[in-house]
């Protein structure tokens, strides 16, 4: 059940990762600012994420495993 739990969080946590850094190149790539920097590329990938349905479901889906009460 450990192992199971483990390997799940570990591939939410991979596909959370792939996800912010594809919204990352996107942000990167389209967006031409003059105040474009590294802190102000994050602040707008977080902002983001923060309105992307499925990396909010997979946030979700940590805290369940986290917490042991996934279904």
């Amino acid at each position: 059940m450990i192992d199971n739990v483990s390997a799940e969080l570990e591939a939410v946590r991979a596909e959370l990762d792939a996800l912010r850094r594809t919204v990352a190149a996107e942000v990167d790539s389209t967006w031409t600012s003059a105040w474009k920097s590294p802190d102000t590329v994050d602040a707008k990938v977080r902002a983001r994420l923060a309105g992307h349905k499925d990396y909010q479901a997979l946030r979700v889906r940590i805290r369940e495993l986290e917490k042991g009460t996934a279904p």
